[in-house]
């Protein structure tokens, strides 16, 4: 196979890849239910969710200067904003490369090299994947009766009893060792397999990724910006509950349920999580009793005011950057 041949198939795969997801939530549902669920919505909920999406985007900006600073280079808050903002509505078109749309437009703004942007913004991914982990853990093991319960429900088993909670921590912890010391003696090997090799790379970036952080002079600034982004996001996903009548009464544990799918759904090689979020996410509504149908109008709902609020804001920061170049021409 030839590289431009499979350039081709690469980009292929994300529409292919959303058609199909949105082709399985379209069988699953009824129609009808739905279009009376988005008809019925009250839009000032999603609309405070549109602002708290849009300003959790901005506290990334802020958060992005905390971390260009230290390397000599003075960063705007304006422009890193627009920077993120038009990075987002790329990923709506190929995903992934809207990081490194930002990463050029950054540059372009404030004359800052290429290749120290994009160490930031992995710095800040890494420690936004580890934030994801720990608030996964969290609610798993908060909320294992009602998950163990709905798994049970479904192999048509007993009711569960809990038991099983000390069984998987302390598989968990033996895992953790297990990896910990696999990964240690395979770093110290030379000639590992390329696929091995790899993996061992992006670990060594994860830890000094999120080693990083700890460097910066005020390390707990940057903690505070990061408590605030997901604090926004958690939002986002409460908010629009009250948008519909059947999902009003879902409290805080569905909130964060729905924050943790929605954040590994969007991981998922599909245009700005088209499809794997309307997929994902009311598979993760089950658990609290909202059927397929409801939980798919409120996947629609989160995701396409998000998209919206993205697309609209994306668009002014492209025409803002370009008349902040036609300024200094002048």
């Amino acid at each position: 196979m030839t590289p431009k041949t499979k350039k081709i198939l690469k980009k292929l795969l994300y529409p292919t890849v959303a058609i199909l997801l949105v082709l399985w939530v379209y069988n699953k549902i009824q129609p009808n239910e739905v279009l009376a669920d988005l008809k019925g919505a009250n839009y000032f909920w999603v609309a405070l969710a549109a602002l708290a999406g849009l300003f959790s985007h901005f506290i990334r900006a802020v958060r992005w200067k905390l971390l260009i600073e230290p390397m000599g280079y003075k960063a705007r808050v304006r422009t890193s904003f627009y920077a993120v903002m038009v990075g987002y509505t790329v990923n709506y078109a190929t995903p992934r490369v809207g990081e490194v749309v930002r990463c050029a437009l950054k540059s372009k703004t404030d004359d800052i090299p290429v290749d120290k942007l994009v160490g930031t913004v992995f710095t800040e991914r890494v420690f936004d994947l580890l934030v994801t982990l720990l608030v996964t853990i969290i609610a798993v093991f908060s909320q294992y009766q009602l998950i163990e319960d709905f798994v049970m429900k479904a192999l048509n088993s007993a009711e569960g009893s809990g038991t099983g909670k000390l069984y998987i921590l302390g598989g968990l912890a033996l895992a953790g060792i297990a990896g910990l010391l696999v990964y240690l003696w395979l770093k110290k090997r030379e000639n590992n397999p390329l696929l091995i090799q790899k993996v061992i790379d992006f670990l060594d970036g994860l830890f000094e990724g999120a080693k990083s952080i700890f460097k910066l002079k005020r390390p707990w600034l940057f903690l505070l910006y990061t408590v605030i982004i997901w604090l926004m996001y958690f939002l986002v996903s409460y908010l629009i509950f009250f948008a519909l009548d059947g999902t009003s009464h879902l409290g805080l544990d569905a909130a964060v349920t729905t924050l943790i799918v929605a954040t590994f759904a969007v991981i998922i090689p599909a245009p700005g999580g088209l499809g794997s979020f309307h997929y994902f996410v009311p598979q993760g509504l089950l658990l609290y009793g909202i059927n397929i149908s409801l939980g798919t109008s409120y996947a629609i709902i989160s995701h396409g005011s998000q998209m919206l609020m993205i697309l609209i804001a994306g668009g002014l920061s492209m025409l803002m950057i370009w008349l902040e170049e036609r300024k200094a021409l002048q």
